[in-house]
């Protein structure tokens, strides 16, 4: 029972972490709509690339996020982008993926 009540408290714990990367993305993402004036509904769903954000912004996105989060991101992960199923990734995908990234 006590492994049961541990395991949960550490599953909260990481949805909160999940949850704070994902609004920390979107928040940066949605004041870039706003500063280029996309016009685009952000939400954790979204593509920022397929709203119009270039990698190039989306790479000093990540500089901020490091700040934000107080993480280290390594300089050959792109948060944005999975190589292996060659997509751009959601700003769920890019938290799950920063996420996993800073925990190895």
């Amino acid at each position: 029972m006590i492994f049961y009540y541990i395991c949960n408290v550490i599953l909260h714990y990481m949805e909160l972490q999940i949850e704070n990367i994902e609004s920390q993305i979107r928040d940066v993402i949605e004041e870039i709509n706003v500063e280029q004036e996309l016009n685009a509904k952000v939400t954790v769903n979204t593509c920022p690339y397929e709203i119009g954000i270039s990698s190039q912004v989306l790479v000093s996105v990540m500089g901020l996020l490091e700040a934000k989060l107080e993480v280290e991101i390594p300089a050959n992960c792109y948060i944005f982008y999975d190589k292996t199923k060659n997509k751009q990734l959601s700003i769920k995908e890019a938290a799950l993926k920063l996420l996993k990234t800073i925990k190895k």
